[in-house]
């Protein structure tokens, strides 16, 4: 027979392995969300500053890129 103890064990930890791996990724995805919003500001504060400039090589190569 199986013991309810050592299943239950399992059980709490497969749960804290879970709630660990969701706490990577919201902190990852955090991350993620602070550089994006730094670039966005930047970008803002170049293009208010009239010194943004657009690099049409490479904005052209990663649209082919995305399509292909």
């Amino acid at each position: 027979m199986i013991n309810p103890i050592h299943q239950s064990y399992v059980a709490q930890v497969a749960t804290s392995d879970i709630n660990k791996t969701e706490n990577k990724e919201n902190s990852k995805a955090k991350e993620t969300q602070k550089v994006e919003e730094n670039k966005a500001s930047f970008i803002a504060s170049q293009i208010k500053n009239g010194e943004y400039k657009i690099d049409l090589q490479a904005t052209s190569k990663a649209i082919v890129d995305s399509l292909l």
